[in-house]
């Protein structure tokens, strides 16, 4: 005879179908989100005149964002613990806050205003909004009012002076690797090298 299940697997059970399902949607998220983005730095890529004042102030903008990305993968340790150390102690997006400065870092370089409004707009108006509702609601159903409290006193982009929490955590390499940040920066490198050849194509091609 089969025994009843113990309340505990079934709550276990739960939170893993939970995060799988979380995982998958996810997922799909980045699938959706990767394709204007490969666009928008094609388009960026081709227009590009990049201009020596331009160049400089973008480059502090993308090591500044890229900076801080950096420093919150190394924290992240996504649906294992609430992360509340690093920059996540001050503020709830830090990685949104690396590629904003990231993004108009790029369209400075590449001295496209027109780019850096659309980016702009389409960042505070649909990518945030969105992002804010489905990781706010994946995170409730994690942890529950853990996250309620985090959330009701960490702001979304401005830091606070003061951290959230005491807990002390190193940065991870492992958290780094984990969460794909090698990738962002190597994306970032090819960026800056393409844009930087991009009056000389002409000749090469």
């Amino acid at each position: 005879m089969r025994k009843p299940a113990n309340p505990a697997d079934r709550q276990a059970g739960g939170r893993q179908a939970c995060l799988w399902q979380e995982g998958r949607n996810e997922m799909d998220f980045r699938k959706v989100r990767r394709t204007p983005v490969f666009v928008g730095a094609i388009l960026l890529l081709l227009s590009a005149k990049p201009e020596p004042i331009g160049m400089v102030v973008g480059m502090i903008l993308i090591i500044m964002g890229e900076a801080v990305r950096i420093w919150a993968a190394g924290h992240l340790q996504k649906n294992e613990f609430l992360t509340v150390t690093g920059p996540y102690a001050y503020v709830k997006n830090p990685l949104y806050i690396g590629t904003i400065l990231i993004t108009a870092g790029f369209c400075i370089f590449a001295d496209n205003i027109y780019m850096l409004a659309a980016a702009t707009f389409a960042f505070c108006f649909h990518y945030i909004p969105y992002k804010k509702k489905v990781e706010g609601d994946r995170l409730k159903k994690i942890f529950g009012s853990q996250y309620v409290d985090y959330d009701e006193k960490v702001p979304e982009y401005v830091p606070r002076r003061t951290p959230y929490s005491n807990e002390k955590a190193r940065w991870q390499f492992k958290n780094f690797i984990e969460n794909s940040e090698e990738g962002i920066l190597l994306f970032i490198i090819a960026g800056i090298v393409l844009i930087l050849s991009r009056p000389y194509w002409s000749s090469i091609f």
